[in-house]
């Protein structure tokens, strides 16, 4: 009996030498997550068109304009002779509107009449006419004003209006009003009165078109475009505008179109929504900028949780054998960890050859042609190293880490293609009453990645075209002149 229990101790000995042996590696000391090392993309460029209705403001000139002026039985002394007096009337037809680039040209035709008076030093006062009378052809003559519009620095409208010329219609006899038995030519008497009349209208109409306030639309549609919009729960696209600068101005029959360029960081993130106070930036002063071509980057910021990235990497890797030294390893469970300081650990649970627990790190990276995120720098983190020790050394053989970098990798596009796509979603809609913006993203590209202590950073960047769409234009309303 005794030789038999002596033989029993002996086996179970022998069993427990001989058995597996156990590693269980403490996990990676946790760092300091970096400040934000994806750098900001270029700028994108918007376009967009702002359309000024100049029907009031030429509604107003035909209104301060009088459509006759003049007596014909008011006496006027002519200064070059005391004893010779002129009376004119005229009237002109409405204003004419023709624009070229930044110019509108206004034109009228003006008929007039002019009588003369002649008091010699003996005898009667004589007097005689030109154009008066029934079924008489009066003299006309040509009007053009000229105006030419621009946006100030203060986003307001600024109008420079001169007469352009005013002379007669024509050469012929009938556009001169002489007054022969004087010798009097009441033409120039004519143009004279009809400049001073505009001289003054358009004076006041420069004046009244720059008190136009049309800076204040312009505050709340910056405002507007700065504010956050909701995709989907935890999803945010912000327009981020920067500068805007005037590229040109035209005018199509009677509007004026003001082309503009707004530069933006447009950028989709996730978590909670910005802070509306935190986007706000004034309305920058309106600059000149040569018209020229250019591009919508958004940037895609997106998150994958590392419960979600554990997940995928379990399917790919629980149950996958390693072999290694004339063994095999079979692998139970993997976990992803952020350990901070833009690294992750692997922590990878197995059994076979050994039982036991060991973490790897390393820097996560995008593979372009691969469309993955991967490790490729992945190693045995120095705690797991010193936990190899004599009798597991041989498991700091290679085999564990090339298969692990091979294989623990997942594919980010599906991720960043529903970003894109809620992006171009949430990009064409209202900001704000009459103001949409409508934008095309084409496939992301650029892809960058940095790790967390929270979650994998993933950024791209969707190249497309976007503009504004302002369906109704601003109205030129000069204020009404005071009345003395």
């Amino acid at each position: 009996m005794r030789r038999l229990c002596a033989w029993v101790l002996l086996v179970i000995a022998i069993a427990a030498c001989s058995g597996t042996p156990d590693l269980e590696a403490p996990p990676p000391l946790v760092l300091d997550d970096p400040t934000d090392s994806l750098a900001p993309i270029d700028p994108s460029i918007i376009e967009s068109e702002v359309r000024y209705d100049l029907e009031p403001a030429v509604a107003s000139l035909e209104k301060a304009v009088p459509r006759a002026f003049g007596d014909i039985e008011k006496k006027q002394v002519v200064e070059t002779n005391k004893r010779l007096h002129v009376a004119f009337a005229a009237a002109r037809t409405p204003f004419v509107v023709q624009v070229t680039g930044q110019r509108v040209s206004v034109s009228t035709t003006i008929e007039y009449e002019g009588r003369g008076w002649y008091k010699p030093p003996i005898g009667p006062e004589l007097s005689s006419a030109c154009g008066t009378g029934a079924n008489v052809e009066r003299p006309r003559a040509r009007v053009s004003i000229v105006s030419q519009l621009s946006l100030t620095p203060e986003w307001s409208l600024a109008a420079r209006t001169r007469i352009a010329s005013i002379e007669p219609a024509s050469t012929e006899e009938r556009d001169k009003c002489r007054v022969t038995i004087f010798r009097f030519d009441v033409t120039e008497k004519v143009m004279g009165a009809t400049r001073s009349v505009l001289e003054k209208e358009l004076a006041n109409l420069d004046k009244n078109i720059a008190k136009v306030q049309t800076r204040a639309r312009f505050e709340r549609w910056w405002r507007d475009m700065s504010r956050a919009i909701r995709l989907t729960d935890s999803v945010w696209f912000t327009i981020n505008p920067i500068d805007v600068k005037l590229t040109s101005i035209r005018t199509e029959e009677r509007t004026m179109v003001a082309g503009l360029r707004l530069t933006a960081r447009p950028r989709i993130e996730t978590g909670n929504r910005p802070n509306d106070f935190d986007l706000f930036t004034p309305l920058p002063r309106l600059l000149r900028a040569d018209s020229g071509g250019g591009q919508l980057r958004v940037t895609l910021d997106g998150e994958i949780d590392y419960g979600v990235a554990t997940g995928m990497l379990r399917r790919a890797l629980v149950g996958k054998e390693i072999p290694i030294a004339n063994r095999k390893l079979t692998i139970q469970s993997v976990d992803l960890l952020g350990i901070g300081g833009g690294r992750i650990a692997l922590g990878v649970r197995f059994t076979g050859g050994v039982v036991g627990h060991m973490y790897l790190t390393g820097t996560p990276s995008y593979d372009v042609q691969s469309d993955q995120l991967l490790i490729p720098d992945l190693a045995y983190d120095l705690r797991t190293s010193d936990a190899l020790v004599a009798g597991l050394a041989w498991l700091k053989d290679d085999a564990i880490q090339n298969f692990l970098r091979e294989k623990a990798r997942f594919p980010v596009n599906n991720q960043l293609d529903r970003l894109r796509l809620l992006a171009e979603r949430g990009m064409n809609r209202d900001l704000t009453q009459g103001v949409r913006l409508v934008g095309k993203l084409e496939k992301s590209e650029a892809v960058a990645v940095r790790a967390s202590r929270t979650a994998l950073r993933v950024r791209a960047v969707a190249s497309g075209s976007a503009y504004l769409d302002i369906d109704k234009p601003l109205t030129l309303r000069p204020a009404p002149q005071k009345k003395p």
